[in-house]
């Protein structure tokens, strides 16, 4: 049982505040759905009861996953490439930070973190222990299913409590884990980890809301943290909404459009036939005077089947319908959702490729603009990551901490040539500054090819070195260096035309091929 449920700003209260709004069937319900879409498992139509399994089997064909190109297209160009630091600044950044960025494996994490937050609008981060095989804190991305937090409301950009549930097989348990601020019990106080199990049986209990009964605290596995944060790091997507929340609708309408045009073009593999000015009955003087006829055993669709029509009947057949005006409804839709999403129109439909170039440079920038905006909201919560990670290694500067940049490649994807002619331009830009803005390379890549230039640049001033002082002192109106007919021929000038004398005008720069 959870004894302090019910009194304010205890662990028993932040428990039953985060639960409750965790199990929040309306916010799962939302969740789920942006799920949905982004995984290709939009909502099916209603129809066909009697043959439900074949219809949504149809139906499931008709689905199309924009929703996860939308969310694709954006995260691709959030490339978090190192780290700026009060130990080094410079425009490479801090090679022990990256180094624990890549060691923590944050450079695949950090892009599941991001589509996450893209898709259902929130993604959570917890920094973990460290782990002295990898040399750096358990850095894990959590599913905001089972993961929420609450903000400081001194302090919005980080959270005053967190909590996580998991169900734990090996023990038949749910296991809470419930983060608090060590600013919630003192000023300057450490971080506490509070830990609640209840039973269950072979899968996670019901999300239905917080009952004291069904908890109880679980002291060997809480503890105290080493420092006074809130490992747990929220990441929120602009107005709080996922990049197609506003356009569930729209996607919608694009998937109906293709569900009709299947139907028609499947409709029209059986086409329909009627007959006009059949009798109803059997006319006189047939066995079976009378009675009503039943056509559909002497109308058989065989192909070997003769039918014998009476006089004046007339035989029916449907035309096939033209699928073009579908079509051109659906070319339509897709370009109002790359419009309304401004995602390049070539990444939806091939026929993009066909738009003007100054068309397809405008939907590349409005992409960029996007892409700036996310990274400028997701800048302060990977510095939050980082500061966690230090701080779960060992005690660790505040301040320092606090003036941690995040270095971000480039959202702009040029082609070389494009590179190559803004490189030319931009001579009065450093070299470090021109390999990371305009060639967009990495911190890493940049500190490797800085060396190697260095490299090149005293080889070339050696061998410069050498050569002056192998070659002989130059005669009076002679090019240094330069050997004469005379030292070829030991002393003696070879006759002209020969191997080594003069060259006559015009014989080209053969002058020292047959030395």
């Amino acid at each position: 049982m959870i004894p302090d449920a019910n009194r304010p700003y205890t662990p028993g209260w932040y428990f039953k505040t985060l639960f409750n709004e965790l199990t929040d069937l309306k916010r799962r319900q939302r969740l789920q759905l942006l799920r949905d879409y982004r995984e290709g498992k939009a909502p099916l139509p209603q129809g066909a009861e009697n043959a439900r399994e074949a219809y949504e089997a149809f139906c499931r064909m008709a689905r199309t996953n924009f929703a996860d190109l939308i969310v694709s297209a954006l995260a691709e160009r959030m490339e978090l490439t190192g780290f700026r630091s009060a130990a080094d600044a410079d425009a490479t950044g801090d090679p022990e930070l990256a180094g624990l960025w890549r060691r923590a494996g944050l450079d695949i994490t950090s892009g599941d973190v991001h589509k996450r937050m893209l898709s259902e609008s929130e993604g959570y981060v917890i920094v973990g222990a460290y782990d002295p095989d990898i040399d750096a804190a358990v850095v894990t991305e959590e599913d905001p299913l089972y993961t929420i937090g609450m903000p400081d409301p001194d302090n919005p950009r980080r959270l005053i409590a967190g909590l996580k549930i998991k169900h734990d097989i090996a023990e038949d348990v749910d296991r809470v884990y419930l983060y608090l601020a060590g600013k919630i019990f003192a000023p300057g106080a450490q971080a506490q980890l509070w830990v609640a199990t209840r039973r269950t049986y072979g899968q996670l209990g019901p999300m239905t809301g917080f009952h004291d009964q069904d908890w109880s605290w679980e002291p060997a596995r809480s503890g105290v943290l080493p420092h006074g944060r809130v490992p747990m790091v929220r990441f929120l997507n602009a107005d709080g909404l996922g990049e197609y929340e506003q356009h569930l609708d729209l996607l919608d309408r694009i998937n109906h459009q293709i569900l009709q045009r299947m139907t028609v073009a499947v409709m029209q593999a059986f086409r329909q036939r009627a007959i006009e000015g059949l009798p109803t009955v059997y006319p006189k003087g047939h066995p079976q005077e009378g009675q009503t006829i039943d056509y559909g055993n002497v109308f058989v669709a065989d192909p070997a089947a003769v039918w014998h029509l009476p006089p004046g009947v007339k035989m029916w057949e449907s035309g096939q319908v033209d699928l073009r005006p579908i079509l051109e409804a659906v070319a339509a839709d897709v370009q109002h959702l790359a419009s309304v999403t401004r995602t390049p129109l070539h990444l939806m439909a091939p026929a993009g490729d066909n738009q003007s170039a100054e068309g397809a440079n405008l939907q590349r920038e409005g992409l960029t603009f996007r892409a700036k905006n996310r990274i400028k909201r997701t800048s302060p919560a990977w510095v939050d990551v980082v500061a966690l990670m230090q701080l779960q290694s060992g005690p660790a500067d505040v301040r320092a901490l606090s003036r941690i940049e995040p270095i971000w490649a480039s959202p702009e994807l040029l082609s070389l040539s494009e590179r190559g002619d803004a490189s030319s331009k931009a001579q009065d830009i450093p070299w470090e500054s021109r390999m990371s803005l305009i060639w967009g390379f990495d911190p890493a890549t940049i500190d490797r090819m800085k060396t190697e230039r260095l490299d090149d640049m005293l080889l070339q001033q050696q061998l410069a070195q050498v050569l002056a002082s192998a070659a002989p002192a130059a005669a009076p109106g002679q090019q240094a260096g330069l050997p004469t007919a005379a030292n070829q021929r030991g002393g003696q000038a070879p006759p002209p035309g020969q191997a080594g004398g003069p060259v006559p005008v015009g014989a080209g720069r053969e002058v020292n091929s047959a030395g």
